[in-house]
Parts: structure tokens; C-alpha cells; sequence
């Protein structure tokens, strides 16, 4: 059971550096005048901020 736990942290671990280069992509694109590739980068870093969170609150 100690062994399920593990890999959730692991996995909030990449999904947190997944969000990090997904904000900075959004940015680049913001940048770019590219608007709704950024906007749609914007909604998948919230909804994995809410990924996140969930696993990190069911984790403890």
C-alpha cells in the first residue's frame, strides 16, 4: 500500500514540472500575439493545478 502513495507523489512531482513548461510555453505564445493557443496553454495549466491538488489532498 506504501508503494500506491509513493507513486502519487512521484507522479505530482511530473505533473508539476509538466505545469511549469506549460506556463512558460503560454507565455512564449502570449508573447508571440498568438492568443488562443495561449489561452487554451492557460486552461491546460489550471486544469492540471487542479489535477495536482487533488492528488496532493488525497495523498494525505
Amino acid at each position: 500500500m506504501l508503494h500506491v502513495f509513493k507513486e502519487v507523489e512521484k507522479k505530482c512531482i511530473e505533473l508539476e514540472q509538466l505545469r511549469i513548461i506549460i506556463q512558460a510555453t503560454e507565455i512564449t505564445y502570449r508573447q508571440k500575439g498568438e492568443l488562443p493557443t495561449a489561452e487554451r496553454l492557460k486552461n491546460l495549466e489550471n486544469n492540471l493545478e487542479k489535477a495536482i491538488h487533488l492528488l496532493i489532498t488525497s495523498n494525505y
